[in-house]
């Protein structure tokens, strides 16, 4: 095994007699009062790694070949500090800056690669620290640092927000009383830190604006960095990609975007425009009072509690009432709970004189192709009642028809037309109550009548 220090004393024989490649001289300050050990020391954060921008399989290959034929020339990075994971809590050496040269180093089998210490104070400095120091690589675009500097900022907040604490936990004591604070020692990177944390403008909540922020990192327009956000949220995977590689513009991806987005804004406005006409109210009681509607609703309902009896046999001779918002409460699981708000009308109709227990009927109409997208909101409602319908214009039945499929709802559909008349649609499924749901409803309904 190779002697560590013969290791130190051969390298610094070799920086005197100057037999290093360009490359190695660039690195002579850099390797200048660090340390060495072995890669197999340092720890890879999984979370700090995605910080970094991958290489692709031809970098990874030239990156590996450069450290066969001169070594590692920059040293590793790294934080020392307790980690605690399902083992336990142990001291690790997490690398902040050479995660690619750790990696390959290992892969190569080397012993020991050239590596310094860095200090922070929390794990969010570090993470600060290493979307700061991606910034100053050479031969970065606006894309690439407008991406970074929008990362930096969503950490930058966190920060802002513990500031803005401090100041008040800071305020708080002081009126209490005064409290001498002795100076700590701050490292070098972590002044730096804080000299930028001190630079940001912090509004009275504690919160920064992000644009404003990133635009001055990155040094470019606030305009460029809320292009490239949409950009990044909003488009598809190549063209983000296309942009990165300087293939695509940040404005053209933006303005193809935006030429996407009000398309489909402009297709949500057709599709959501108002009937021209509501129900009227004529023709809702031409909906609840049709003789020949409940007969038929009844029917339907008594073939399903009684699949034993021919349906033309039934002798149906239905009477109903009906109720608005709030008249019928039913129990669930026990507890009674109100008819819901959305419901326009409810009828309980007693089939004929020799079933001592009601059939409930539904109804909530609806006049907008943009309320359709939304029956799901019925699934709980509709579960309260035997047999529940949607009640729509006839100009609107095909667009529920599809909604209701969509939707897998068991509710039916009724259409109105001027005339008044009411036309059943679709059919509801029948639904059977619990005992204490058809108890309740009965007991409702009786005293409704009295």
């Amino acid at each position: 095994m190779l002697n560590l220090d013969k290791f130190k004393k051969k390298e610094e024989e070799k920086l005197k007699e100057g037999k290093t490649s360009l490359r190695e001289k660039e690195s002579q300050e850099k390797l200048t009062n660090v340390d060495y050990k072995s890669p197999g020391a340092f720890h890879i954060e999984p979370e700090y790694r995605e910080l970094i921008r991958k290489q692709t399989e031809d970098e990874a290959r030239n990156f590996e070949e450069s450290i066969k034929a001169e070594g590692v020339r920059e040293p590793i990075l790294y934080w020392t500090h307790t980690l605690r994971d399902n083992t336990g809590a142990r001291i690790v050496h997490t690398v902040v800056d050479g995660h690619h040269r750790c990696e390959a180093a290992i892969k190569l089998g080397l012993e020991y690669i050239p590596c310094k210490e860095l200090k922070f104070s929390t794990h969010n400095d570090v993470r600060i620290w290493m979307l700061r120091n991606q910034l100053g690589r050479r031969n970065i675009g606006d894309a690439e640092k407008i991406r970074i500097a929008l990362q930096l900022t969503e950490f930058l907040g966190i920060e802002a927000k513990e500031r803005k604490k401090r100041q008040v936990q800071g305020f708080n004591a002081a009126a209490d009383k005064k409290v001498d604070v002795t100076p700590v020692e701050v490292s070098e990177e972590q002044n730096e830190l804080d000299d930028l944390k001190k630079s940001l403008n912090i509004d009275p909540k504690g919160r920064i604006n992000r644009a404003e922020e990133a635009a001055k990192i990155a040094g470019v327009s606030t305009k460029n960095v809320t292009k490239m956000k949409k950009v990044i949220e909003k488009g598809p995977a190549d063209m983000l990609n296309a942009v990165m590689d300087g293939y695509l513009s940040i404005h053209k991806a933006w303005t193809e975007l935006r030429a996407v987005e009000l398309e489909e804004k402009k297709k949500r406005a057709r599709k959501t425009k108002k009937v021209e006409k509501d129900l009227t109210p004529k023709q809702v009681q031409a909906l609840i009072n049709d003789a020949s509607l409940i007969e038929k609703v009844s029917r339907v309902a008594l073939a399903f509690r009684y699949p034993d009896t021919s349906f033309d046999a039934q002798n149906v001779n239905p009477s109903h009432q009906h109720y608005n918002d709030f008249t019928i409460r039913f129990v669930e699981n026990n507890t009674e709970i109100k008819q819901s708000k959305f419901v326009d009308v409810v009828q309980v109709v007693k089939l004929n004189d020799s079933e001592l227990s009601p059939l409930v009927i539904g109804y909530q109409i609806f006049s907008t192709f943009d309320d359709l997208q939304n029956l799901n909101s019925l699934v709980d409602l509709s579960s309260s009642c035997h047999k529940f319908y949607i009640v729509v214009d006839e100009s609107l039945l095909e667009e529920a028809k599809i909604q209701v499929e969509k939707q897998n709802l068991k509710v039916g559909i009724i259409t109105t037309n001027p005339s008044p008349k009411v036309n059943v649609a679709l059919e509801s499924h029948y639904i059977e109550l619990n005992e204490h749901q058809e108890l309740q409803i009965l007991r409702e309904s009786f005293f409704r009548s009295l």
